[in-house]
């Protein structure tokens, strides 16, 4: 057996088996089958490692063929190997993402009086044992936390340094149609929308991710200021990822989701 189509086929089965298992991880967590630790943590590892094993064993292939000027196998040989990075590139920049943010997850563009999690609060709660957990409905800003410089400091104070460009939302118009507006807003960016409440300006919502469906909610707080209005938002994890390789970091998605969100509302009418 010529061994150069042998490693085309074992780059391509290793990709195969680590697709499949990585499915099975990221869809068995969403559909509740187990917890996110373990399909996150557990199975998710298992389909990395079998991609780095396609990938190493793909670039060899490829090396060898290139130098050899011949492709025998290339279909397999290919597709493993482009596979195999395909599959790595999400979980590469989340790892990315993970040492360079500030690890906390909880955002708001009012940090001395952000907005409350009301309809959500029970959700939140379940499980919780005192307000220091990280899934309490209590906004974090007087936690401590660590940077990506391995310097400790509060919540609000890392959140200042690394996403200063979080803040509140301010227009000249009625406080009745720019709650319209962040309403419509929040339906655009494809949230679960918990609670709309006119009256006290409060929207509260809920958004998952594609892959694992971990959750984060989202509270909107639109009010009267000056002679117009002023909306904040904040969004904090709900899992608690505690003792992981990420900790408790966000990877960054909270702040992504309120940047996203201030965006859209510009151009939502």
């Amino acid at each position: 057996m010529r061994l150069r189509p042998w490693l085309a086929k074992v780059s391509f089965a290793a990709f195969l088996v680590s697709a499949v298992l990585g499915g099975i991880a990221a869809f068995g967590t969403r559909l509740g089958l187990w917890d996110f630790r373990f399909g996150l943590f557990v199975l998710f590892p298992w389909s990395l490692g079998l991609a780095v094993f396609a990938f190493a064993i793909g670039l060899a292939w490829l090396a060898w063929a290139v130098l050899a000027n011949r492709g025998e196998a290339a279909r397999y040989g290919i597709i493993g190997f482009v596979g195999s990075i395909a599959i790595l590139a999400v979980p590469l920049y989340d790892i990315y993402m993970a040492l360079t943010s500030p690890a906390i997850h909880d955002i708001s563009t009012d940090i001395e009086n952000p907005p409350r999690f009301i309809a959500l609060a029970r959700i939140r709660s379940e499980g919780v044992r005192n307000p220091n957990d990280l899934t309490s409905p209590e906004y974090d800003g007087s936690k401590l936390a660590r940077g990506p410089d391995g310097k400790t400091a509060t919540t609000s104070a890392l959140q200042k340094k690394y996403y200063g460009d979080i803040h509140p939302r301010a227009d000249l118009t009625s406080p009745e149609k720019f709650f319209d507006r962040a309403v419509k807003t929040a339906y655009r960016m494809g949230w679960h929308v918990i609670a709309i409440v006119p009256d006290q300006g409060r929207i509260e919502a809920s958004d998952s991710s594609f892959w694992f469906g971990l959750t984060d909610d989202i509270a909107i707080r639109v009010r009267p200021s000056g002679q117009g209005v002023r909306l904040d938002i904040r969004s904090k994890s709900r899992e608690d990822f505690g003792r992981t390789p990420f900790g408790p970091t966000d990877m960054g998605r909270n702040t992504r989701r309120i940047r996203s969100f201030l965006k859209t509302l510009t151009n939502t009418y």
